[in-house]
């Protein structure tokens, strides 16, 4: 995964406080993509990797690997009498998410004011609550990927769990059967992952050349 490494939000403190009221970038904060005059307090911040007191498609890194450390399963059969209990556990670790949802939601890269937004981006910039974590609305100018939704798609999932019952050769040779057994399954019962997104395993784009994108 390739884009900008997120670096906060622009603070007051990074601006000069003009006659007229306005503010402008200190001759040496880093752009953001954007130019000098048109940044303002509470837009997105990105690390300058250069050095040159610009951000553009020269600072753009590694950001995150849509492709796993390894992953596995693990399962196992219990019996207790009549009863007889199968489950099985899938793993994943190592691999990052782009949670592209958060583009639209938290923030919108998408200019349309009827789009609902998630409820994390309440915590957002404002001059009252001047947060590092959220830029204001409408601080996001550019939709440039960054490290800012790149998430840890590593999970634990309870897969598949199958209970069975056997009935008795006592009980069914009362009504001429020599077998019966009814089970009931489910699958994808839990997941443990620390992905804000609904599925760690969503990849929404065709293709082995963009796992991790949802």
């Amino acid at each position: 995964m390739y884009g900008l490494i997120f670096d906060g939000v622009y603070q007051y403190a990074d601006f000069d406080k003009m006659p007229n009221g306005a503010y402008l970038l200190k001759p040496n904060v880093t752009t953001n993509g954007s130019t000098r005059n048109s940044i303002q307090p509470g837009d997105i911040k990105y690390k300058d990797l250069n050095g040159d007191l610009v951000v553009n498609n020269n600072d753009y890194t590694i950001i995150g690997r849509g492709l796993p450390i390894h992953t596995g399963g693990f399962s196992n059969n219990f019996s207790y009498k009549n009863w007889d209990l199968g489950v099985f556990l899938q793993w994943s670790y190592g691999n990052n998410i782009i949670n592209a949802n958060r583009y639209v939601f938290e923030g919108g890269i998408v200019t349309n004011p009827n789009l609902n937004q998630y409820a994390t981006f309440q915590n957002r910039w404002t001059p009252g609550n001047q947060t590092n974590d959220l830029f204001r609305a409408g601080g996001m100018q550019s939709a440039n990927y960054s490290s800012r939704v790149v998430e840890d798609g590593s999970y634990l999932r309870l897969k598949t769990v199958q209970l069975g019952y056997n009935f008795s050769s006592k009980v069914l040779n009362s009504i001429g059967l020599s077998r019966l057994r009814l089970n009931a399954s489910a699958q994808n019962l839990l997941t443990f992952t620390g992905y804000s997104g609904l599925d760690p395993e969503a990849s929404s784009r065709p293709g082995n050349l963009t796992p991790g994108f949802d």
